[in-house]
């Protein structure tokens, strides 16, 4: 698999290729992690994504379900009648369209499945069609509810002017079903709901700024390919995709992307919340709603809480596939993680520690066990790590790099990763080379260019060049201290 990007971030237009083990060096602010966010961004846009637009969609029909109550203003009145005898005019009335009665119904949010929502705004449209003012003015609890309506409205209290209000408040509320069932409609291949999904998760990933902030660029691009096919491809003008009519999202790589850049995740308290109440869309006519796409390390923070396991199958699979990787993680992280209401806890030998207090290097093999023993890591994962090597002991550094390499090698878990620690490189080259992954690795660097822009550089031929990088800082330092060490007399 291919990457282009062209002018995103501070890259200028470069190509990277995916292929198992992809290695980012470079120094600090040089668009290390700009391939990371694009790709993370793209591929979890589009992950699982007929279930999300379904979602969505369902979240629109009710949200414009709402809007339908909040017009027929005379039915709120209505509905708080007490008179329900079996033979009343009410009930009678009831019995005849209960799709308009149910929507009115106290419980309708709690009791209508999401699923179902579409067939009741269908039923409730032909209730509607059904329905004429005058078969609305003979109930009698309707008749005086209007009139205070009226009353309120300081207008004249004459039968014309109920059946007006009536018939007014019912042809909007037609007219905001048809609007609906036309917008549920027009994108039934899921070109404009894919766009602007991916539109709205890399503004979030990139806050706002895709293409350079310090550079004037008309245009920007971001591609994948995968054996010449194409999987993305889209142009940027404005810091928003261009809509041209044109699908911008092919097909997918990988089902699924994760993003780990903060080892802290476990210290957050704030509550997860997957998805919003739709009270609380920003744009009522779009279906999709921009506060259910979550930042990355809200999405990795709902994935290692997810409660959801493995089968039995799953699970035996899971095993085989990874012994080796679980042997040497569990010789460092040992214990199991219990997540509940109480407490998220790091379980061993029967006594609980809050994953909070674990060391920070701890923190980091916590997640990838756990993602591993929840089998989200294989050949349809891509896994982009920010400097994971952080705060990890250089011992921690070399065991962390043969795990990553096992990662590769034992599940085709691809892996995007960046560093600028001169042992994790090391170790890395290392490992890759003991258990013969070089095919299936690639170096990279970023390098300024001469107009400020920044460039990635293959360097599979030349990794030496890396050592000289992180080499040349340590003898600038060594020569201070050298000095120093002189002019006291050492």
């Amino acid at each position: 698999m291919k990457i282009r990007l062209n002018n995103i971030g501070l890259i200028n237009n470069s190509t990277l290729c995916l292929d198992g083990l992809t290695i980012i060096t470079g120094k600090n602010n040089s668009g290390k992690t700009t391939v990371g966010k694009a790709l993370y961004s793209l591929i979890d846009a589009v992950s699982n994504l007929s279930s999300k637009a379904n979602y969505d969609r369902n979240q629109y029909i009710v949200n414009q379900l709402d809007s339908v109550a909040e017009t027929m203003e005379f039915m709120r009145y209505f509905v708080r009648s007490n008179d329900f005898d079996e033979n009343s005019e009410n009930t009678v009335f009831m019995r005849k369209y209960p799709a308009l009665i149910s929507l009115f119904s106290r419980d309708f949010r709690h009791e209508l499945p999401l699923t179902e929502c579409e067939k009741f705004a269908f039923k409730l449209q032909q209730e509607l069609e059904e329905i004429s003012p005058l078969d609305l003015i003979n109930v009698k609890d309707i008749r005086f509810y209007v009139r205070r309506i009226i009353e309120r409205k300081r207008e004249t209290e004459t039968t014309t002017n109920i059946g007006q209000i009536i018939d007014e408040q019912i042809v909007k509320a037609k007219s905001i079903l048809f609007d609906m069932f036309s917008a549920i409609n027009k994108d039934s291949q899921l070109i404009d709901y894919a766009r602007e999904s991916i539109n709205q998760t890399l503004k979030l990933e990139f806050s706002g700024q895709i293409q350079p902030a310090s550079f004037d660029v008309e245009n920007s691009e971001i591609e994948i390919t995968d054996d010449s096919k194409c999987c993305f491809s889209m142009k940027i003008v404005n810091n928003s995709i261009e809509n041209n009519g044109e699908p911008v999202f092919y097909t997918s790589p990988y089902k699924k992307a994760l993003f780990i850049d903060n080892p802290f995740i476990f210290d957050e308290t704030t509550p997860i919340r997957r998805f919003v109440r739709s009270s609380m869309l920003i744009d009522t006519e779009s279906i999709l709603n921009p506060n259910n796409i979550i930042t990355h390390n809200q999405k990795l923070r709902y994935v290692l809480r997810d409660s959801n396991q493995p089968s039995i199958f799953e699970q035996t699979l899971i095993d085989d596939n990874f012994k080796k990787i679980k042997q040497d993680i569990d010789s460092i992280i040992p214990g199991t993680f219990e997540f509940s209401s109480s407490g998220d806890f790091y379980v061993r030998n029967g006594k609980k520690l809050k994953v909070s207090n674990l060391a920070t290097g701890s923190k980091m093999f916590s997640i990838i066990k756990i993602l591993l023993e929840k089998g989200y890591l294989g050949k349809e994962t891509i896994l982009i790590l920010d400097e994971p090597e952080a705060h990890l002991h250089p011992s921690w550094q070399n065991r962390f790099a043969e795990m990553i390499v096992l990662l590769v090698k034992e599940l085709d878990v691809n892996i995007v990763l960046t560093t600028h620690s001169s042992n994790f490189v090391l170790a890395l080259d290392a490992y890759m080379r003991k258990y013969s992954i070089e095919d299936k690795t690639n170096f990279y660097r970023t390098e300024a260019t001469e107009d400020g822009h920044v460039d990635y550089s293959c360097i599979n031929d030349d990794i030496g060049s890396i050592y000289q990088d992180f080499l040349q800082y340590f003898s600038e330092v060594k020569v201070l201290r050298n000095q120093y060490l002189k002019d006291s007399g050492e």
